[in-house]
């Protein structure tokens, strides 16, 4: 029985099937949570980037591109078990109840790394999807928007992510760059996000 347990317990989240995913989600004894649904999301916007990008005319989409979408929803994927990891000290030291706030802070600066780095990666992300918009076919307009879409949740998703672990966080500075290096990506692509909506939504417009 001891060797079946250990063998649950070693069974990966990305392995499972979305109902297996779904129902951990919801429930208490599960650990997913919000990170690990961002990571998944991610790793759809990338595939449906993929999808658009093999769809369109040969040459039209650089191979660049198209080689490293299925990486990016690869390592996304990777992240859905690495984020529960990450999480996991810090879940630890809150339900322990005895840690010191720099046993909390410590560990909640381990739990910082992924987010940032998913909004660092959905940024290029979009990026990339703005290089299929303008040539994929007609018929695939509205899923480079899903996956632009759903890019940008997931930042939102991280950055929030970020705001409630620099909570722990008692050092001033440390706390204010955790938060400002999200800020300071997204801002960098404000005017290509804008510009992607707008020429997605004028490409379904004259569908």
């Amino acid at each position: 029985m001891a060797e079946v347990k250990k063998t649950l317990k070693l069974q990966k989240l990305a392995d499972k099937s979305l109902n297996e995913f779904a129902e951990q989600v919801g429930s208490l004894e599960g650990k997913p949570e919000g990170g690990s649904v961002a990571a998944l999301a991610a790793a759809l916007s990338a595939n449906l980037a993929l999808l658009a990008g093999n769809a369109s005319a040969e040459g039209s989409v650089p191979a660049e591109v198209l080689a490293e979408l299925p990486e990016l929803q690869k390592y996304m994927l990777k992240q859905v078990d690495d984020y529960v990891r990450s999480r996991s000290p810090l879940r630890k030291r809150l339900a322990e109840g005895d840690k010191t706030p720099e046993e909390i802070e410590s560990a909640a600066r381990v739990a910082c790394g992924i987010p940032n780095e998913i909004v660092y990666l959905m940024c290029h992300n979009l990026e990339m999807l703005d290089q299929i918009a303008d040539v994929c076919p007609d018929e695939m307009v509205s899923n480079v928007l899903t996956a632009a879409h759903l890019a940008l949740a997931v930042i939102a998703s991280m950055r929030g992510e970020i705001k409630f672990l620099s909570g722990y966080m008692m050092e001033f500075t440390f706390q204010y760059t955790v938060n400002r290096e999200a800020e300071i990506n997204v801002q960098e692509h404000q005017e290509l996000i804008d510009g992607l909506l707008e020429k997605l939504q004028n490409r379904l417009n004259k569908a």
